[in-house]
């Protein structure tokens, strides 16, 4: 199968990016939660990575809420981000889409904290990415600040363009949905 989303730790172009979110499309630009220096803020529980398997992190009603086809296991990366990556192509050809995870067990999402405002995904800080090669309009990754020195790196991208109204936020507002659902399954797995 051919791999249509460049995962995060492929290449962090690091144009740290951010909007506000939550359960819906954001409306305009956010307010910065912190300055670029400072350190994240408090998350809400630590969700350790180790032993997780990326590709269970999504159930299959969260994969058709998503619009996105069964997950592929990839290999581990070694890029800034190295860690076990998991890709969801979308469900249909078009819009020609896809989620991608990186488990990145050795970096935190401090690694893009800078110059764009930072998320909050179901209580926890994240920063915001884009990758190199990828245009910003469509593609938006997530660093989800889970553990001390771990991140749960959400990706969504619009690989053919071809999403009707596709623009930055709306890419992120789906990397955001990506994330919001990954962390429901992770704490349920971690309460198992």
């Amino acid at each position: 199968m051919k791999r249509l989303l460049p995962p995060i730790a492929a290449a962090l172009a690091l144009a740290v990016a951010g909007c506000a979110g939550s359960s819906g499309p954001p409306e305009g630009p956010s307010k910065p939660a912190a300055q670029h220096g400072q350190s994240l803020p408090p998350r809400p529980v630590e969700l350790r990575l180790d032993g997780v398997d990326p590709c269970t992190l999504l159930t299959d009603a969260q994969r058709a809420r998503l619009e996105a086809g069964p997950g592929t296991p990839d290999t581990d990366q070694n890029g800034p981000l190295p860690g076990k990556v998991c890709t969801w192509l979308g469900a249909t050809l078009h819009p020609d889409q896809g989620y991608d995870v990186t488990l990145a067990l050795t970096q935190g999402a401090e690694f893009a904290l800078g110059g764009e405002p930072l998320r909050s995904v179901d209580g926890f800080a994240a920063t915001t990415t884009t990758s190199i090669g990828s245009d910003p309009n469509y593609f938006c990754g997530l660093l989800v600040d889970v553990a001390p020195g771990q991140s749960l790196a959400a990706d969504y991208s619009n690989n053919g363009h071809d999403y009707p109204g596709m623009n930055r936020e709306l890419a992120c507002y789906k990397a955001q949905q990506l994330a919001e659902a990954m962390l429901s399954t992770l704490r349920a797995q971690r309460h198992r």
